[in-house]
């Protein structure tokens, strides 16, 4: 996707849904507004999807939910998403050699993930903002040679649960007092 191609969703209590078939397919979605409901199922091989919800200059987005699924190999999910209150889940049916890489600034966010495959790469950080309440992140993984790599950043309480069953996977947990650049 390109940096200016983006559906764009203003306002709030929608609903986007999204269903990709086939491959080498792409879609991105610009998101502002509260308590909207974005649900991506990706079925295919080499798709990328990108989603943004708020900005620093939006950062007011309240209780939006989040929920991607891919089955497939080699897709990709970005998400950058600034917001309080935000719930976010992510699922790999079966596949292999998929990238998700989440980018959540947010008071009280939760990130859920499950991967059943081999060989994909999780790339999450999570980072409150100050006075507000902490966030959680969950992985479960089911596969060999996946890599999970997290930064928590924030003075608030982060709890982070990760289940790995297989071999060969790689989990980097990272708890720092500044952000990564994001570049996405």
């Amino acid at each position: 996707p390109s940096s200016t191609n983006y559906g764009t969703i203003s306002g709030s209590s929608n609903t986007i849904a999204i269903t990709q078939h086939g491959d080498t397919n792409s879609a991105q979605y610009y998101i502002r507004g509260n308590q909207n409901i974005y649900t991506s199922t990706v079925t295919g091989n080499g798709n990328q999807t990108k989603l943004n919800i708020g900005d620093t200059n939006n950062a007011s987005n309240l209780r939006n939910t989040i929920t991607e699924t891919i089955t497939g190999n080699n897709n990709m999910i970005i998400q950058q998403v600034t917001g309080n209150d935000i719930t976010s889940t992510t699922t790999i049916n079966t596949g292999n050699d998929n990238q998700i890489t989440s980018d959540l600034l947010s008071s009280n966010g939760t990130v859920t993930n499950t991967i059943n495959g081999n060989s994909n790469v999780f790339n999450i950080q999570q980072t409150d903002a100050s006075g507000a309440t902490g966030h959680v992140l969950v992985m479960n993984t089911v596969g060999d040679y996946n890599s999970i790599s997290t930064q928590q950043q924030g003075s608030n309480d982060t709890t982070v649960n990760i289940k790995t069953t297989g071999n060969h996977n790689t989990i980097t947990v990272d708890r720092k007092s500044t952000r990564l650049n994001s570049s996405h």
